[in-house]
């Protein structure tokens, strides 16, 4: 029995070893990573569509050096698996960049700065409209739990 118990807390200790956040990073990517672990939600209720929410999460690639994310849309109809990306350092512009694809098969790709706790991703891409247009988004970090 005490075996068995153990085996339990070993399994479940390298289980929730396995889901923390990766250490803080330096260079490029440590402005962003804030952003990993969890999930991000946006309350979409008020655009009367049959729009619950917005979910992405965040996780850093399996070596560290960029950011992983996906879309989630959450409507009265179900969950849309809308979006995956990435956030990435790009050494030839010096600069963060992202690049994400929608569930047409879709690429849309564009820059993205960080001043203090203010971060924004500039894109063309198709509004909520259905019409394509340029894009931003901006997120600014309230805590580490919490942006707008």
């Amino acid at each position: 029995m005490k075996k068995l118990i153990l085996t339990i807390i070993l399994l479940l200790s390298s289980v929730l070893l396995a889901q923390s956040p990766a250490p803080k990073m330096s260079g490029p990517m440590h402005s962003l990573e804030w952003l990993v672990g969890g999930v991000w939600t946006t309350d979409m209720s008020k655009m009367g569509n049959g729009m619950k929410s917005i979910e992405t999460r965040y996780s850093w690639s399996d070596n560290q050096t960029f950011i992983r994310f996906n879309t989630h849309f959450v409507t009265d109809k179900g969950v849309q698996h809308r979006y995956d990306g990435n956030f990435f350092y790009d050494p030839a512009k010096k600069s963060l960049a992202m690049w994400y694809m929608d569930s047409e098969n879709i690429v849309f790709e564009g820059p993205v700065t960080t001043k203090g706790d203010v971060t924004k991703f500039d894109f063309r891409g198709e509004g909520f409209d259905g019409k394509m247009s340029e894009l931003r988004v901006v997120l600014t970090r309230k805590s580490t739990s919490l942006y707008n």
